[in-house]
């Protein structure tokens, strides 16, 4: 389910107080591509995340737990957190 415009919009003033705002983005385009993240995210990425693991694990997981561990790994990738 994807996030609410509310949500999505939290998200979008907290990135432009933190230094990790994008450069040369306006805020309708920060905006843009947080909903387009979420949108691509709840109609293939999840599910393109979860076939990735290997069974028995991805049946055992709950989807906290499969979506912190996604979380990790690109905190750890990137050096975001």
């Amino acid at each position: 389910m994807p996030l609410t415009t509310e949500q999505r919009r939290a998200i979008g003033a907290k990135i432009m107080r933190t230094g990790d705002c994008p450069g040369g983005l306006t805020k309708p385009q920060l905006v843009g591509v947080i909903d387009a993240l979420d949108d691509w995210w709840d109609t293939s990425g999840a599910a393109a995340a979860n076939t990735a693991i290997p069974q028995p694990q991805r049946g055992i997981l709950t989807n906290k737990q499969k979506a912190r561990l996604f979380a990790m790994l690109l905190e750890a990738r990137y050096g975001v957190a």
